[in-house]
């Protein structure tokens, strides 16, 4: 069944989204997300899932602060780099990374809710930035697509 759920999942396009967070070397960590999702506007919320299993799962769950990228179509090479790879991002990669993302919100954690094996992280939204030239990257049956 979970393999089914997931071929008609695959078959949702979606944007191509990372979280970022400061860690304690105040360097940055990045996870590439599929569970994006506005929540409210009154006040600006959006959520996302992180799997309890993840490698990268204290960081996150941990993090009170987290910036929400929809990753451009000239970041492609970042999202095995975030996805695979245990890999810090300095301050001047996270500055490139939002510069050339097609919009990022900073946002502070507000809830958390276990569901099932992962954990759904509300954010409420305080800062916005967006760059109307990009492009988004988009996955649609298990590919990293452009338009």
């Amino acid at each position: 069944m979970i393999k089914k759920f997931k071929a008609a999942l695959s078959k949702y396009p979606t944007g191509i989204a990372c979280v970022l967070s400061k860690n304690v070397k105040n360097n940055y960590n990045g996870i590439i997300i599929n569970s994006f999702s506005s929540v409210s506007l009154k006040p600006l919320m959006v959520l996302w899932s992180l799997d309890i299993k993840s490698s990268k799962f204290k960081i996150f769950k941990n993090s009170k602060k987290q910036t929400v990228v929809l990753l451009s179509k000239n970041q492609k090479k970042l999202v095995n780099t975030i996805a695979f790879q245990n890999y810090e991002i300095s301050r001047l990669e996270y500055k490139k990374i939002i510069d050339n993302s097609v919009f990022s919100f900073q946002c502070n954690k507000f809830k958390e809710i276990k569901a099932g094996d992962h954990v759904t992280i509300f954010l409420k939204v305080k800062e916005i930035s967006i760059n109307s030239k990009s492009k988004p990257l988009l996955y649609y049956r298990k590919k990293i697509l452009t338009f």
